[in-house]
């Protein structure tokens, strides 16, 4: 499996906090950002970088979310890749290789990094510690070690989500840059659903 194929699966599926009032705080002003977000349209860019600061891959492609749950991430350059669940099933299908993979959703799911836009707002405290850097930066660190990433850093230009920083357990640096990013439009659930094209292997992966 090549690097950016294992930085998408990362994708989808500790700072110190200086006082409770603070780290209460921070979480309110994240949720705030995030509540008012019913859906979501972006363009999306994203550079892949090794501990040194060195570029080892960048890609393009388009996400679309819909809360709750439902998530659409396509990438477009170098390889064709799609990441789609309606909220019950989760659909990997790689384009290059012809080949999809299908599990059941899973609250654990909603820790991962890209899903957390489409997730449950009130699940943010439990899952992480919360940073505001600024009040349109903040730094979360999963209160877990489950692996997937050691720092998560979301960005906003006003209202809208502008970029995610994530730093995983080798110090790489994935940048997602987003833009043409539209907010509350109507996306239809039809667009969060999957069927996998004739011919197509597909692996399940039911537990």
């Amino acid at each position: 499996m090549n690097l950016y194929r294992k930085v998408v699966l990362s994708l989808v599926i500790a700072l110190p906090l200086s006082s409770l009032v603070s780290a209460q705080d921070a979480v309110k002003q994240l949720a705030d950002k995030l509540q008012v977000m019913d859906t979501l349209l972006a363009n999306f860019q994203q550079t892949i970088k090794d501990s040194q600061g060195a570029v080892l891959q960048q890609a393009s492609g388009v996400l679309k979310v819909k809360r709750p749950r439902r998530f659409y991430w396509r990438t477009e350059t170098p390889y064709e890749h799609l990441v789609v669940t309606d909220g019950k099933i989760l659909w990997l299908h790689d384009l290059d290789l012809e080949q999809v993979s299908k599990q059941p959703f899973s609250a654990d799911m909603d820790k991962a990094p890209a899903l957390l836009l489409s997730g449950e707002i009130a699940e943010i405290s439990k899952q992480y510690q919360v940073q505001a850097l600024t009040s349109q930066q903040f730094v979360l660190s999963p209160r877990t070690d489950d692996g997937v990433f050691k720092q998560l850093t979301l960005e906003f230009r006003g209202a809208s989500i502008s970029g995610m920083i994530l730093r995983d357990s080798l110090d790489q640096t994935t940048i997602i840059e987003f833009s043409s990013v539209r907010m509350n439009q109507p996306l239809a659930d039809e667009i969060f659903q999957f069927t996998p094209p004739k011919g197509v292997d597909v692996i399940n992966n039911e537990p």
